[in-house]
Order: structure tokens, then C-alpha cells, then sequence
């Protein structure tokens, strides 16, 4: 199949050219001269591929890729900018990360330069054609395990087929870590599985079957529909099915099996993170046979087994067992393997499979000789934790409660009355509040967690509380979202972002909160468009009590949309500060290295805001003397 390409170029000699050149290489070409209209098309019809001009008088190139890869449609669409200025390797690097550029063409350049950049373009699509012929692997004794972990250290996304005579299997492979699973295993469908439990009953599942093929639902949507099932439960049974499914073919001795690179996966496709050293562990458990343990273990039994200094896994993503930890824990690079096995003559078996999985996932190293000063860092890491218990509660509720929807978040019913969700909220709100765990010494992560947690049952009873935004809601849990995009307002967004943008660079910030304020209007859910707006609002009147509370609502407005954006902590602590809030800016200060650690920004506002409290100490201290001596 032809591919088609756009190019959006105001060079009109540059854009003849590139057309005629890939035209003549057998690709479906069009061409346009502004940036406005060239983003219209690549959102409204389908191309493989779009060359795009850095400089473009409407929008620049780079921030027509930024503005596709906030769609659907077009997030995974490769393209290339056009430039002349020489770009460093660090340069490239930063304008993919921060744009989501695939690639450049430099000017001046020659038909061999077009030809090599088309084939590292399309190498991937390519290397997805060609799957099938060129990376089968025969499924034997140990191949499956070894693959999953394979990808995992290679952080690899992608599709992962397994056949074995008449079953298929994909397995849905994200940055490394198994996420979803199909099959055509009749007994492995979610109906027939949640029957075989009990869950529903049979008249349920064909019924819940009908209403899928007419909707084109998935048959868990419509199970939760029907009321049979809560989004939790949902979640909890998928996870059950991807995980059998996956473990089911550790039994396989034949077959194949070959993998198919990808940058991602359709929407819809509901994503469970799963550890793949907890899974080879599982697998190996409970479906390899004594001699499958007994020969992959063979060729190591005088070897000495000590710890990986550099483990691919946190011991936290395998759930060892106190039996788990003691083994782990003898593996210090002085024992042989047939040593360790010795040690429990009545798990011997148990603990066999233990060190087949830790060998597989690299926990474990084995060596011809003994090995000194191995560190033991994982099975005593329950010791370097303060409070186990509440970290546990704290990684529970999380997952609870931010893969709920808002209603199983605050564990309220759908038809629970304004004071019943106020009265779950403030009884979240008072156990997650951020304020409560300072001083606790938990690590970052769990920092992080909490905040999360507090600001998404925040989301919640900000939705639920207000009659108007529950229906919407509760509309969309029910029906789906409602998300069509006006091409038009995308556009007129866009190019008022980035006239304020280059305003604010300029610091004429009146003008600048102008056309930031129209790209709000036109894309109000943008959280990116509602901090430079707030910002830009803040800088033209810092003096003016109303300006920086309107601007302190707006980007709290926007840290909620995006928790994760340090810019958006960082303009919120700097409009604190003007309000003199000194504690709320100091957090939001944290929070703004929590989310960028390489913050140097918000890493001297820190610095500065403990100075300014060591020289006020020092100062009471001073007078309270001279009080002293007074009296």
C-alpha cells in the first residue's frame, strides 16, 4: 500500500522539489505553504508521514508536532522538521523529547540523505512487516520466561505473539512491562471465566455477549452496565485473566513465537501493569515440570550464587515469601548452588523453582568461584523501612483508589446525596492530606503517592459535589466519553498559545495574558495553555491582590489536570510567595522537585526559604538574650 505524506513548507523552490523527489520514489504526496492549514489536514485526513519547516509564520514546525501529539489521531505520526541550522546530538535529543520529533532533514540536501532518512523513519513500520519472517523463535524448554524478561531489560513496546498449534496468544508489552492480553482460548474469554468462578451466571454472560456485538462494547463495560460487576472488580478480574493467560503457556514445550515492535497501543485497550519477575516466578512455580528445573539448573549446580550489585528488578516487584527472602538472603557469593539446596531438604523443589526465576530475572548471579563483599540489600531492605505497615497501606489505597472512577474513590454509591459525598471526602481528605505525613519520613515515591491520592479524591468531590458536572460524569462512566475534536478551535488555540508564548519571552506580560486567555477559551482543558496564562496574568500585576488570586485559581485549576508538571508548581510557589504565604510556596517549592528533580529553580527557592528562617532563629535568639539580661 502507497504511503502518504504531507509537507508544510513556506519554501515554495524546497516544497517542488521534496515533492517531486518523493512522488518519484513512489509516495502519495500533497504540499502546503502554512503551518495553520497544514495541522487542519494532518488531523482530518490519514498520512504516514509529515515533513514540516522549523520556521513557519503561523506556527513553528516543532510546535505543529507538540499540538498532534496532544491527539489520538496523531500522537504516534512520525515526523520530520525541515531546518539549516546545525543541530548538536543534545539538541536533537532535547527537541524529541520535548516536541516529539522523529526525525530531521538539514538543508541543503541530496536524494542519498532523503533515501536514509525514509528508511530510518519507516524502519520500524518495516521491522513490524517483516516480524513474522525475520524474529520467529521455536518455543522449547525455557524460551517464554527468558523472553518476558528479555523485553523487560530491553524496555520494549510492542505485541508479543505465541502460538502453539491451534492457540494464539498476544500479549500487549509496554516500556518492558506485560499490560494486556488477547486469546482465542474459548475457556480463557472473560464470560466463560467469571461463570467457571461464579461470578455470573451463564444466562449473564450470553446475555452480556448479545449486548457486545450490537455496541461494540467491551463485554466488561457491559457487565458493569448490567450491574454484575463495579469498575474495581472489573480491573481485579482482568488483571486475573491477562496473568492466566500469560502464565497458562509456561507450560508450552512447542510452538513459536515472535514480537512486534509498536509505539503503542489503541485507547482501548485497558492497561494492567504486571512485574515480569513476579510472573516468570508464578509461571515457573506452577507450570514447569521437575526435569524442565532440573535442566536449567544443571549447568550451574558448583556454581556460587551471589546477589546482582546492579538487580534488574526491586526486590519489591517479586513477592519472595519469608522462605523467598532466607534464600535470598544465603546468596552472598560464598555457597554453591548444591550448598543452598542442601540447606532445605524439604523444599528442596520449591526453593529449585525460587532460584530459576531469580537466575532468569537476574536477581541472582552465579559465579565459577567464590565472590567477597557482596552487599546484602534486598533481603534486609524490610529493615531500612520505617513503617512497613503504613507504606503497605499507603501502596493499597493508592491502587484502589486511583484506578477507581470518582464515585469508587470516595466509596460512595451513585446515588449518595451531596452530604453523604461530602462527608466521604473530608474523611479521605483528613487521612491523605499531604500536611499530615510531613515529618513521617517517608521516601519520595511515597510522598508522591500520597499527594496524588489527595488531589485526585479532591478531582473527585469536585466533580461529584456539583449536581451539573455528577450527571456529566456519570454519564460518561455509563455511555463513554464524549470527545470530539473541533479542528478549528485547535487551531485558533494553538496560534494564540503561541503568540503568547513569544510575548512572555518579550516580558509583556499584559499582551501575553491576552492571547493566552483566548487559547484557554478555545481549549479550556489544556493544562499547559492554563499555567502560562495564570503566569503570564500574574507577572502583568503582581501588586494587585485580585490578579494573584485569580491567577492562584487558575493554575491550582491546572495543577489538578496535571499533577505532574513542575512549571505548574513552580509559577503556583512564586504567586504564593507574592501573597506572603511562605509555607504553601515552600510546598510547592517540593512538589516542583518531586515532579523534576533536576529543578534548580525551585532547588534555590529552597534554599533561600531556609536561609531566611535560620537568620529569623537567629534574630529572636538575639533579642530573647537581651530580654534575658534586662531582667
Amino acid at each position: 500500500m502507497r504511503k502518504n505524506i504531507l509537507i508544510i513548507d513556506d519554501d515554495r523552490d524546497l516544497r517542488d522539489s521534496l515533492q517531486q523527489a518523493l512522488a518519484a520514489a513512489g509516495f502519495d504526496v500533497e504540499a502546503t505553504d502554512r503551518g495553520a492549514l497544514g495541522l487542519r489536514k494532518l488531523l482530518s485526513d490519514e498520512f504516514d508521514l509529515a515533513f514540516i519547516d522549523i520556521n513557519m509564520p503561523e506556527i513553528s514546525g516543532p510546535n505543529i508536532c507538540q499540538a498532534l501529539r496532544k491527539h489520538d489521531k496523531t500522537r504516534n505520526l512520525p515526523v520530520v522538521i525541515i531546518t539549516t541550522t546545525f543541530h548538536s546530538p543534545e539538541q536533537i535529543r532535547a527537541a524529541k523529547e520535548e516536541y516529539g520529533v522523529d526525525d530531521f532533514l538539514f538543508k541543503p540536501f541530496t536524494g542519498i540523505d532523503l533515501q536514509h532518512l525514509l528508511e530510518r523513519v519507516f524502519s520500524q513500520t518495516q521491522k513490524t512487516v517483516s516480524a513474522a519472517e525475520k524474529k520467529v523463535l521455536p518455543i522449547a524448554e525455557f524460551t517464554i520466561p527468558t523472553q518476558l524478561h528479555r523485553l523487560y531489560v530491553e524496555k520494549a513496546t510492542g505485541l508479543l505473539h505465541l502460538h502453539h498449534g491451534a492457540a494464539k496468544k498476544v500479549i500487549y508489552i509496554k516500556d518492558g512491562y506485560p499490560v494486556f492480553a488477547r486469546s482465542n482460548v474459548l475457556g480463557e474469554c472473560l464470560g466463560r471465566m467469571l461463570v467457571r468462578e461464579g461470578v455470573i451466571t451463564q444466562v449473564d454472560c450470553d446475555q452480556s455477549v448479545e449486548v457486545s456485538k450490537k455496541t461494540g462494547r467491551l463485554q466488561g463495560t457491559v457487565l458493569i452496565q448490567m450491574g454484575l460487576l463495579t469498575p474495581q472488580e472489573l480491573k481485579t478480574v482482568l488483571e486475573r485473566q491477562v496473568t492466566e493467560k500469560l502464565l497458562s503457556t509456561f507450560a508450552w514445550r512447542i510452538g513459536k513465537l515472535y514480537f512486534e515492535p509498536g509505539k503503542d497501543f489503541k485507547k482501548g485497550v485497558t492497561q494492567i501493569r504486571l512485574s515480569p519477575a513476579s510472573l516468570i516466578l508464578q509461571g515457573v512455580s506452577r507450570y514447569w515440570t521437575f526435569k524442565q528445573v532440573d535442566e536449567f539448573l544443571s549447568p550451574f549446580t558448583n556454581d556460587y550464587l551471589c546477589q546482582a550489585i546492579n538487580p534488574k528488578y526491586r526486590f519489591q516487584d517479586i513477592d519472595l515469601g519469608k522462605r523467598g527472602l532466607a534464600v535470598l538472603k544465603s546468596c552472598q557469593g560464598q555457597k554453591r548452588l548444591q550448598d543452598i539446596l542442601e540447606q532445605h531438604p524439604l523444599a528442596r523443589r520449591e526453593v529449585q523453582k525460587l532460584i530459576v526465576a531469580l537466575l532468569i530475572s537476574e536477581m541472582l548471579e552465579h559465579h565459577a568461584t567464590p565472590q567477597q563483599g557482596v552487599v546484602d540489600d534486598h533481603a534486609d531492605a524490610e529493615v531500612a523501612m520505617v513503617d512497613e505497615k503504613l507504606r503497605r497501606k499507603i501502596l493499597d489505597d493508592y491502587q484502589r483508589i486511583m484506578d477507581a472512577n470518582y464515585f469508587d474513590a470516595l466509596a460512595v454509591d451513585r446515588k449518595s446525596d451531596s452530604g453523604e459525598i461530602r462527608r466521604a471526602y473530608y474523611k479521605l481528605a483528613k487521612e491523605y492530606h499531604p500536611d499530615r505525613f510531613l515529618g513521617s519520613d517517608l521516601s519520595r515515591e511515597m510522598s508522591t503517592k500520597i499527594n496524588e491520592m489527595f488531589q485526585y479524591i479532591s478531582q473527585a468531590y469536585t466533580v461529584l459535589s456539583d449536581p451539573t458536572t455528577r450527571n456529566d460524569y456519570l454519564d460518561e462512566l455509563i455511555n463513554g466519553p464524549k470527545k470530539k475534536i473541533d479542528i478549528n478551535q485547535v487551531i485558533e488555540a494553538e496560534t494564540a498559545y503561541q503568540e503568547g508564548v513569544a510575548l512572555l519571552k518579550v516580558r509583556r506580560f499584559a499582551a501575553a495574558a491576552k492571547a493566552l486567555k483566548k487559547a484557554v477559551e478555545f481549549s479550556p482543558a489544556e493544562p499547559e495553555y492554563m499555567t502560562n496564562f495564570a503566569w503570564a496574568l500574574f507577572k502583568s500585576a503582581p501588586e494587585k491582590a485580585e490578579i494573584c488570586n485569580q491567577a492562584m485559581e487558575i493554575l491550582l485549576a491546572s495543577r489538578e489536570l496535571s499533577p505532574g508538571s513542575y512549571q505548574t508548581h513552580m509559577c503556583l510557589g512564586y504567586v504564593y510567595q507574592a501573597r506572603g504565604k511562605e509555607r504553601q510556596a515552600e510546598k510547592s517549592f517540593e512538589m516542583a522537585v518531586q515532579a523534576n528533580p533536576d529543578c534548580t529553580e525551585a532547588l534555590r527557592e529552597l534554599r533561600l526559604i531556609n536561609l531566611r528562617r535560620e537568620q529569623s532563629a537567629q534574630h529572636k535568639g538575639l533579642f530573647s538574650g537581651f530580654g534575658k539580661k534586662d531582667r
